[in-house]
């Protein structure tokens, strides 16, 4: 009997928590659930507003330019309205006319003139050493032979003639004239051995014969 009390005490004991557990947790269940339905609907109630509210202010706020200093302010693009272009008229090209080149006429080449040797001695003029049977001719200090020798102009060699004629300081017979031999020394010398010649690189005349002193009939330069 005491057992059997018990257990009727046990069961009577147990049964109301069971259905507390059992009514709390069918209560518990579904609040969860609507308290996360309602802040997922919440927060996607708000980022449509905030959307909206971003796209209304976008097109609100026209952006102004930035002013550049120096620079002057562009003109808005106007759409320019399409028109059709008048079509150009047809134009028949017009060759130029073919001019004919005459055939340029050659030049003959002139021959070029051969110099002329003079025949007479000449201030400014060149003279050829002949006659002096290979001692050549004597550039002395002054017109005469009395005066010194200051050097030689070989046979055949040409000289520049600077001044003359001059007449003999002597008195005789002979005529001189002053002249730069082939070694730059200046001097007067005899006109019985000079001969007019062309500038030197030029063409050169034949010697010609032997000249002599009047006086003594020997080749005394």
């Amino acid at each position: 009997m005491k057992d059997n009390w018990r257990d009727q005490q046990t069961r009577q004991t147990r049964r109301p928590r069971r259905l507390e557990e059992v009514s709390s947790a069918e209560i518990g269940f579904p609040v969860v659930w609507v308290l996360v339905g309602a802040l997922a609907g919440l927060l996607v109630i708000g980022l449509i507003g905030l959307g909206v509210v971003n796209i209304l202010r976008k097109q609100a706020i026209t952006p102004t330019p930035e002013v550049i200093p120096g620079l002057a302010p562009t003109q808005p693009i106007v759409e320019a309205t399409t028109t059709t272009a008048p079509s150009a008229p047809n134009v028949t090209p017009t060759l130029p006319p073919v001019v004919t080149l005459e055939p340029t006429a050659t030049p003959i080449p002139t021959a070029t003139p051969v110099p002329t040797v003079p025949t007479e001695l000449a201030k400014g003029g060149y003279a050829q050493v002949i006659g002096t049977e290979g001692f050549g001719v004597s550039l002395r200090a002054g017109p005469g032979t009395n005066n010194a020798r200051l050097d030689v102009a070989p046979e055949e060699s040409v000289v520049l003639i600077l001044d003359g004629p001059r007449a003999d300081e002597n008195q005789e017979d002979i005529v001189w004239w002053f002249v730069r031999g082939p070694n730059g020394t200046e001097g007067w010398a005899a006109q019985n051995f000079l001969k007019p010649t062309l500038p030197p690189g030029t063409a050169q005349s034949t010697p010609g014969a032997e000249e002599t002193t009047p006086e003594t009939g020997q080749n005394n330069n």
